[in-house]
C-alpha cells in the first residue's frame, strides 16, 4: 500500500508541477502577446502621429505656396499697373508732340498761302506760279498753259483732277495713275505731261478740288460753336464721299484755295472768343486730324477695307469685323469691360453710311465740349 501511495504521491507531484509548467507557459505567452500588442500599438500611434505630421507640413506647404502665388500675382498686377501708367504717360507725350507738329504744319500751311497769295496778287494776270512756291503748289495757283494744237481737244487741270476723283472713289487711290487718267479722258498718257508734271500734282489736284469749299460762317449763324459745328456738317458727307482723302499724305500738304477756304473758315469760326490765335490754330487743327483719323478708322475697319487687308476667310467669307472677333477671342474673366462694349456694338462699323452723315461723332464732340471749357477758363 506504501508503494502504491507513494507512487500517486509521486504522480501527484508530476502531475502538478506539468500543471505549474503549463501555467508558466500560459502565462509567458500572454505575456509577450501583451507586449506584441502594446508595441503594436506604439508603432500605429507613431505611424499615426506621423500621418498627423505629414498632413500639417502639406497643409503648411499648400498656404505657403498660396501666399507665394497671391505675391506673385500681386507683383504682377503692380508691374502691369505701373506699365500701364507709363504707356498712358507716353501715349500722352506723343499726343502732345502729333498735337504740336500738327499746330505748326497749320502755322507753316498758313505763312505759306500767304506768301502764296502777295506772290498771286504781284504776278495777277501771269501764266506762271510764283517762283518761291514749292513744285507741289505750285500747280494749284497757275492758270494752265493750253495745250499743244492738234486734232483732240485740249484738257484742263479741273478735268485731271476729277477723272483721278472718280478712279479713286471706284477703285481706291491706288488705282490713281497717269495711265488710267488718260486712258478715260481719252488722251495718251504722254499728253498729261503738258499739263503736269508728275502724279503727285495730280493727286495734290485731286485733294485740294475733292474738299470742295466751306460754307459761309458768319455771326448770323450763331456763336462759336454753331459755326464751327455747321462748317464740321457740311464737311462730313464730302469725307465720306471721299474715303480716300485720309489715306492721301497730299491732303496734309495742298495749300490749295480749297485747304485755304476750309481753314479759313474754322479759324475764323472762333472770332470773337478769348482764345490766343496759337489756341485757336491748336484747336482746328486737333479736330482735322480727329476727323481725317476718324475716316481712315472707318475706311479700315469696314468690311470692303478689312477684306482688302486681311483677305476673306478660307471657306470665302469676308473678314469679321472688330467686334465679332471680340465676341469670339474674349474671356469674360479677363476681358468683362471688351465683351460688354461689343455686345452693344460699339466696335462695329455700320457696311452702309448713315442716313445721317453730316451728324458729329462723339470724339468731336468732346474736342468741342474741350474747347469750351478752354474758353471758358479764357474768359
Amino acid at each position: 500500500m506504501d508503494d502504491v501511495e507513494a507512487r500517486e504521491a509521486e504522480e501527484g507531484r508530476r502531475e502538478a508541477e506539468l500543471l505549474r509548467r503549463d501555467r508558466e507557459k500560459a502565462e509567458r505567452a500572454e505575456a509577450k502577446e501583451a507586449e506584441r500588442r502594446r508595441r503594436d500599438s506604439d508603432k500605429a500611434d507613431r505611424d499615426t502621429q506621423k500621418a498627423a505630421d505629414r498632413r500639417e507640413r502639406d497643409r503648411l506647404k499648400a498656404e505657403q505656396d498660396v501666399a507665394k502665388e497671391e505675391d506673385r500675382r500681386r507683383r504682377e498686377q503692380e508691374r502691369a499697373a505701373q506699365q500701364a501708367v507709363k504707356e498712358a504717360a507716353r501715349q500722352l507725350r506723343e499726343a502732345e508732340k502729333t498735337q504740336r507738329a500738327a499746330t505748326l504744319v497749320q502755322q507753316q500751311a498758313a505763312r505759306e498761302a500767304e506768301k502764296a497769295r502777295r506772290h498771286a496778287v504781284r504776278v495777277a494776270g501771269a501764266d506762271s506760279p510764283p517762283v518761291d512756291l514749292p513744285p507741289g503748289l505750285a500747280v494749284l495757283w497757275r492758270t494752265p498753259a493750253p495745250g499743244r494744237p492738234g486734232p483732240r481737244p485740249s484738257l484742263t487741270l479741273e478735268q485731271i483732277a476729277d477723272a483721278g476723283i472718280a478712279l479713286a472713289d471706284v477703285e481706291g487711290i491706288g488705282a490713281v495713275s497717269m495711265a488710267r487718267i488718260a486712258e478715260s479722258l481719252g488722251f495718251t498718257t504722254m499728253s498729261l505731261y503738258r499739263y503736269v508734271s508728275s502724279k503727285d500734282e495730280v493727286l495734290v489736284l485731286m485733294s485740294d478740288r475733292a474738299s470742295g469749299r466751306p460754307p459761309v460762317v458768319g455771326p448770323e449763324v450763331g456763336g462759336w460753336r454753331d459755326r464751327l459745328e455747321l462748317v464740321l456738317a457740311v464737311q462730313q458727307p464730302i469725307l465720306h464721299a471721299h474715303p480716300w482723302l485720309a489715306r492721301s499724305s497730299e491732303v496734309l500738304h495742298a495749300v490749295g484755295p480749297s485747304r485755304l477756304a476750309w481753314m479759313e473758315a474754322m479759324l475764323s469760326a472762333l472770332d470773337g472768343t478769348p482764345l490766343t490765335e496759337h489756341q485757336k490754330v491748336g484747336a482746328i487743327g486737333l479736330l482735322a486730324s480727329h476727323t481725317l483719323d476718324q475716316l481712315r478708322i472707318g475706311e479700315e475697319l469696314s468690311r470692303a477695307g478689312r477684306t482688302a487687308v486681311l483677305g476673306a476667310t478660307d471657306d470665302g467669307r469676308p473678314v469679321p469685323d472688330l467686334g465679332e472677333l471680340i465676341t469670339v477671342l474674349a474671356s469674360p474673366a479677363e476681358h468683362p469691360a471688351l465683351l460688354r462694349a461689343a455686345g452693344e456694338g460699339a466696335f462695329s462699323i455700320p457696311e452702309e453710311p448713315s442716313e445721317q452723315e453730316s451728324e458729329l461723332d462723339f470724339g468731336t464732340v468732346l474736342i468741342l465740349d474741350g474747347i469750351d471749357r478752354l474758353i471758358a477758363l479764357a474768359g
